[in-house]
């Protein structure tokens, strides 16, 4: 993935400087659009994340929100919901690392690809895993594990 060097730059900077650093890719009308940590990993022992589908400086806040309560001690688990963040539930999903490392360019992760997706649920609050899950739904958001398994599947 290219991504401008000044970009990167920035980025460090505000690793260096926070912690922690958070970017986004798409806009509005891009067909994909995703935003993802940097820093976690290193800075709190804690997987980075990424969330998908969502406009950028919507995500951005939600993502700031999660990352608040990590730096406070409160880690996000896979398959335990997510509340307050936004105004629906959301639900943390490890994700898989090859697949992290097509979106995720190399200068920032550093060969750590330990993420966790965000995932939202359709309107009804139900996960693309669970039955009745609103199909359309899978359009615009994009997905980083074995969506056909629910968190705890073996």
């Amino acid at each position: 993935m290219f991504i401008q060097p000044e970009v990167v730059a920035t980025l460090r900077r505000r690793v260096a400087r926070e912690g922690w650093a958070m970017a986004g890719v798409g806009t509005r009308n891009a067909a994909v659009t995703y935003v993802y940590t940097v820093g976690l990993q290193k800075t709190f022992k804690h997987p980075d994340l990424i969330m998908f589908g969502i406009a950028p400086a919507q995500a951005m806040g939600v993502l700031d929100v999660i990352v608040q309560r990590v730096k406070e001690g409160e880690p996000v688990h896979e398959g335990v919901m997510i509340l307050g963040a936004a105004q629906i539930p959301l639900m943390p999903r490890f994700a898989d690392a090859g697949r992290v490392e097509l979106l995720v360019p190399a200068q920032l992760a550093r060969g750590r690809y330990d993420y966790v997706q965000i995932v939202w649920p359709d309107g009804k609050e139900r996960f693309p895993w669970e039955a009745g899950f609103d199909k359309r739904r899978l359009r615009s958001q994009s997905f980083l594990f074995d969506v056909g398994a629910g968190p705890f599947s073996p």
